[in-house]
C-alpha cells in the first residue's frame, strides 16, 4: 500500500476459501447490498410463511406457492390422464379404503382414472404437503404464529413438488444454470417434537434425520419389475373361497398390475405397465418401410410376401398410406458375449435346413454351434435397471444432531482390478465441522454452487455436467467448501413418459424424499419396491422451524449473501432475528398524508430494484394510490400507466415527506413516499421509469 508517514504497511490478499475478508472503520458492518440480477432472472423461488400469498390467500397449509416466478417459465396448460399411477406415492392423491370395498375398486379408480390438470399460465413453483396412503407413517407440520413472522414447524412432515413435466413444455425452473445457483434458508433447529408418538420417517431411518432440502427424482421407477400382485392361488379373485387356506391381502384388486395397459395414441401400440419394455420407433426412411411385394395382389407383383418376423419391410405400395410407420420390439439384454464368427461351425447332417457338409468336431472349443443349435445371444429383458434412474439424480442437504451441515448424493462407481471390475451406486457425502448450526437459534443457511465454466444456452443443452465448488454459509460466514463437485443436472426416468408423471424434477423443502416407502399400485405394495436407494438414503426430515426459502439461478458474492446480516468484526455473530425483506410497499388509502403506522394497510412486493418494474392496483375504492420505495433504491423519474415499459399515459403524482419505518425485529428503513394527485377507482398499472 506504499509508505504513509514514514511507516510502511504491506497488505497481501490471500486466496482463502474459508474466511471472508472485509475492511471496516467501525465495530459493526451492516451490508444492505441487493443480490445481483433481478426477480425472475435471478430470484426464481421465494416462500415466506408470513405472507398469505405463499398459501394462495387461503387458510390451508397443504400447498405452498412461490411468490415470484422465473422469467423463462413455460406453461400452456396440460392434462395428464396417467397421473394416478404415481400420484398416490407421496400423497398428492389419497386413498382410504371404504367399508365393503373388498376388491378395492376405489384404489383401481384412482390408479387408472385420475387426470392431472395443469392450468395454463400459472408459472409458480407449487409444493405439496407430503402424506401417504399406507397409514404406517405420520407427517406432522403446523403453522406457528410469531410476532416476528409466521413459520412452519416441521415434526416429520415436509413439502415436495415438481418443476418440470416430461413430454411437455411445462417447466417453471431451469434444469441447468449458466454458472451458479444459490439456495437461502432461515431456519431454527430445535427438538420440539417429542409429543409425536406415531411413526415418522426419522424413526425408520435415524441416519436420515435432518434433511431440509432435496433436489432430483423423488423415487425410482415403481414399474421396474414384473409384479403379479400380493395374492396367490385361490385368493386371486380377492374373495376367500371355501376351503382355501389363503386370505386376500388388504389392498387386493382386480385387475392385477400385469393386466394393465396404456394406449399410446401416437404409435397405436398398447404399453404394459410391467416389463418387458416395448421399444417403439418411428420410421420415415421409405427404403426401410417397403419390403417384398404381396403375392395376393397383381398390382404389387408376385415376388413373395414379407416375412412375419421382419421389423421393417412389411409395407408395400398396396398397404402403405402415410409418410412413416411405427415399429416395435421388446428391449433385450445380451446373454452371450462370444464372437459369433467363432461360435458357428459346420452344419449338422441331421437337418436339411443346416446342410450336409458334416458335423462340428468334438474337440475344438469353437465352432460347435450351428443355426440349428444356437439359441441366440440375447433374451427379452424382464426387469429394468431401477438404479440407472437415481445416480447423479438425487442430492439432499442435511443438518446433523451435532450441528454439522453438508450434502449427500448418489454416484455411479466403476472400479477395475487384475481379476475383474465392479460397478454400482455409492453414497457420497461431506459435512462441515460439528457445532456450526446451533440449537434453538434462528440461523441463516446459504448453499452456493459455482461451476468452473460458464455455459451458453446452447451449451447447456448438449455439453456434459461441469465441475465446481459447493459452498455453505452459516449466518453469512463461509463454513465449508467442497471442491470438484459435479454439477447437478436432474433428468427423467428411463421409461415411458406416461408412467412417470410428477416423479422426476422434484424439489423438497423440510425433508428429503420418501422413495417408494408409501407406494401404492394394483394389489397394494410390491415388496420389491421397498428399501431401495432413495428411501434408504433420503427418507428423513428436518426437525424445527423454517420461515423463508429463496432459490437464485445466478451467482451471489459475499456482499450479496450478507445482505440483512449483522456481522461483528471480532468474528462473532449477534443473535439473529428473521429479517425484513427488501422491497416496495403499495396500496390505496383515503388519507392525503402518510404516517408510519399506516404501513400495515399496504401490500408488500419483494424486489431488489424499483425501476423497470411495475405494481398493479385493483382496489375498487375511490382512494389515493400510495407507493413506498426504499431511499437506497434508485428512484423513478416518472410513473406511467403501463406494465410493459415506460410507455402510455403519465400518472400525475406527488412526492411526500420521507417516512422511517421501524419493524418488529429492530431494523428500520427510510422510504420515499409517492402518492397520486387524484383519487382513482379500479385497475391501475404503475410502471417505474428509469
Amino acid at each position: 500500500m506504499g509508505n504513509f508517514v514514514n511507516k510502511k504497511l504491506d497488505l497481501k490478499l490471500v486466496d482463502s476459501e474459508y474466511y471472508d475478508f472485509y475492511l471496516a472503520n467501525s465495530d459493526m458492518v451492516y451490508d444492505a447490498h441487493n443480490p445481483s440480477g433481478s426477480v425472475g432472472d435471478c430470484l426464481v423461488v421465494w416462500y415466506d410463511f408470513s405472507n398469505k400469498k405463499t398459501f394462495n390467500d387461503t387458510t390451508s397449509i397443504d400447498n405452498i406457492f412461490s411468490l415470484v416466478t422465473w422469467t423463462g417459465a413455460t406453461n400452456s396448460g396440460y392434462t395428464f390422464d396417467t397421473f394416478g399411477l404415481t400420484g398416490l406415492d407421496n400423497g398428492q392423491l389419497v386413498y382410504n379404503q371404504q367399508p365393503g370395498d373388498f376388491n378395492n375398486q376405489g384404489l383401481v379408480d384412482i390408479l387408472t382414472g385420475t387426470t392431472l390438470t395443469v392450468p395454463a399460465n400459472d408459472k409458480r413453483l407449487i409444493l405439496n404437503r407430503v402424506t401417504g396412503s399406507t397409514q404406517q407413517f405420520v407427517y406432522p407440520i403446523e403453522l406457528v404464529n410469531d410476532p416476528d413472522g409466521d413459520t412452519i414447524r416441521f415434526c416429520g412432515g415436509f413439502y415436495q413438488g415438481y418443476y418440470k413435466l416430461d413430454n411437455s413444455t411445462y417447466e417453471v425452473l431451469p434444469v441447468r444454470t449458466h454458472k451458479a445457483w444459490v439456495a437461502d434458508f432461515w431456519l431454527k433447529k430445535e427438538d420440539i417434537c417429542s409429543g409425536t408418538t406415531a411413526t415418522t420417517l426419522n424413526d425408520i431411518y435415524p441416519n436420515n434425520k435432518g434433511f431440509f432440502f432435496y433436489m432430483g427424482t423423488r423415487a425410482e421407477n415403481k414399474f421396474w419389475n414384473v409384479f403379479e400382485g400380493n395374492n396367490t392361488g385361490c385368493t386371486m379373485t380377492c374373495s376367500p373361497l371355501l376351503g382355501c387356506p389363503d386370505t386376500p391381502t388388504r389392498f387386493c384388486t382386480e385387475p392385477k398390475e400385469t393386466e394393465i395397459q396404456i394406449y399410446d395414441a401416437k404409435s397405436g401400440f398398447n404399453l404394459f405397465l410391467d416389463p418387458p419394455h416395448l421399444d417403439i420407433k418411428e420410421i420415415t426412411n421409405q427404403f426401410l418401410i417397403y419390403g417384398r411385394a404381396q403375392k395376393t395382389s397383381d398390382r404389387c407383383g408376385g415376388c413373395g410376401e414379407p416375412r412375419d418376423n421382419d421389423l421393417f419391410g412389411k409395407e408395400t405400395v398396396c398397404s402403405f398410406t402415410g409418410s412413416s410407420i411405427f415399429v416395435s420390439e421388446y428391449v433385450r439384454k445380451q446373454t452371450d458375449f462370444r464372437n459369433q464368427f467363432l461360435i458357428y461351425g459346420r452344419a449338422k447332417h441331421a437337418s436339411d435346413r443346416c446342410g450336409h457338409c458334416g458335423h462340428p468336431r468334438d474337440n475344438p472349443d469353437y465352432g460347435k454351434e450351428t443355426v440349428c443349435s444356437y439359441s441366440g445371444d440375447s433374451e427379452v429383458l424382464l426387469e429394468l435397471d431401477k438404479n440407472l434412474d437415481v445416480y447423479d439424480n438425487a442430492i439432499g442437504f442435511r443438518i446433523t444432531d451435532d450441528g454439522r451441515i453438508g450434502y449427500r448424493e448418489l454416484k455411479y462407481y466403476c472400479s477395475g482390478t487384475t481379476t475383474g471390475s465392479t460397478t454400482g451406486i455409492t453414497v457420497e457425502e461431506q459435512y462441515s465441522l460439528s457445532g456450526v448450526v446451533k440449537d434453538n437459534q434462528w440461523t441463516r443457511i446459504t448453499i452456493r454452487y459455482v461451476s468452473d465454466e460458464v455455459y451458453t444456452d446452447e451449451q447447456l443443452k448438449c455439453l456434459p455436467p461441469r465441475k465446481g465448488k459447493l459452498m455453505i454459509y452459516v449466518d453469512c460466514k463461509l463454513k465449508a467448501v467442497f471442491k470438484n463437485i459435479d454439477e447437478f443436472v436432474a433428468r427423467r426416468l428411463n421409461d415411458y413418459h406416461a408412467k412417470q408423471v410428477g416423479v422426476p424434477f422434484n424439489i423438497s423443502l423440510g425433508g428429503g424424499s420418501q422413495g417408494l416407502i408409501e407406494t401404492m399400485t394394483f394389489d397394494g405394495q410390491d415388496s420389491e419396491d421397498l428399501g431401495l436407494l432413495i428411501e434408504k438414503n433420503f427418507a428423513g426430515t428436518f426437525i424445527g422451524q423454517i420461515s423463508k426459502f429463496k432459490f437464485n439461478i445466478c451467482d451471489m458474492d459475499w456482499c450479496d449473501i450478507s445482505a440483512g446480516c449483522v456481522v461483528s468484526c471480532d468474528d462473532k455473530v449477534t443473535e439473529f432475528k428473521k429479517p425484513i425483506e427488501v422491497g416496495i410497499y403499495f396500496g390505496k388509502l383515503d388519507s392525503k398524508i402518510f404516517t408510519s403506522n399506516m404501513i400495515t394497510q399496504l401490500q408488500f412486493s419483494a424486489r431488489g430494484s424499483a425501476i423497470k418494474t411495475y405494481v398493479e392496483f385493483n382496489d375498487e375504492s375511490l382512494t389515493y394510490n400510495y407507493i413506498l420505495i426504499p431511499k437506497d433504491f434508485k428512484q423513478p423519474t416518472n410513473l406511467k400507466d403501463s406494465k410493459n415499459g415506460c410507455l402510455g399515459l403519465d400518472i400525475p403524482y406527488l412526492v411526500l415527506d420521507d417516512v422511517n419505518i421501524t419493524f418488529d425485529n429492530g431494523n428500520s428503513t427510510t422510504y420515499s413516499v409517492y402518492r397520486t394527485v387524484f383519487k382513482t377507482k379500479g385497475l391501475l398499472d404503475v410502471w417505474f421509469c428509469e
